[in-house]
């Protein structure tokens, strides 16, 4: 997933965007997972994210994630961005 026009922190020079991954089953929260970003050697207004999230422990059946970005720096009109998009999945034995 990239994350484009990501608000850059002036300290850093790096995009100041928190992202925190939820699996669900049935509306109840099984994983979650927030983004390390130590050692991000990317600058500018776009970010890639690719996460393997643990599933071995998963039982079969349906599940969601979602993924939550927030953007730490505010934009037009002092808000703060946030998105959340989801998306199902199957583990099958």
């Amino acid at each position: 997933m990239q994350i484009y026009n990501a608000g850059i922190d002036q300290t850093t020079l790096r995009p100041a965007v928190n992202v925190e991954y939820l699996v669900t089953k049935d509306g109840k929260e099984i994983l979650r997972q927030t983004e390390n970003w130590e050692g991000l050697s990317d600058s500018g207004q776009r970010l890639t994210i690719a996460r393997l999230l643990p599933t071995t422990a998963l039982a079969p059946g349906d599940y969601e994630i979602r993924i939550k970005i927030k953007d730490r720096i505010p934009s037009g009109e002092n808000k703060i961005q946030t998105l959340e998009p989801t998306a199902k999945f199957t583990v099958t034995q």
